[in-house]
């Protein structure tokens, strides 16, 4: 299993079992590096649909818990904000696209 296998990333149900790409995307430092019981490991990121109600967030039967492979097939835009990244908290949207068709991430906090 390569890191990027191991890495966990937390996902709203909603975004892993409908297909949708990734509509925002948070990362917290403090959350990566804990380890799960099944020998992975939390990588600090979080991806969401963008439209998630508080409730959905909150109740862990909505969350799902892929990989960070799993992640960057599923939606490869979102390694423009994770390839890179410096390791400081971060929230980002899908803020359109840009003239070359890829999509603007906003980085709404720091």
């Amino acid at each position: 299993m390569d890191d990027a296998d191991r890495r966990a990333v937390f996902a709203s149900a909603r975004l892993v079992d409908g297909g949708a790409p990734v509509g925002a995307i948070a990362f917290d430092p403090e959350d990566g590096g804990r380890e799960l019981g099944d020998g992975r490991i939390v990588s600090g990121w979080s991806v969401f649909q963008g439209d998630e109600t508080d409730e959905e967030l909150t109740d862990a039967e909505r969350l799902r818990m892929p990989s960070l492979t799993w992640l960057l097939q599923h939606d490869p835009d979102v390694s423009m904000v994770t390839t890179g990244h410096d390791g400081s908290a971060g929230y980002w949207v899908r803020a359109g696209d840009r003239e070359d068709g890829l999509p603007h991430w906003e980085r709404l906090r720091p």
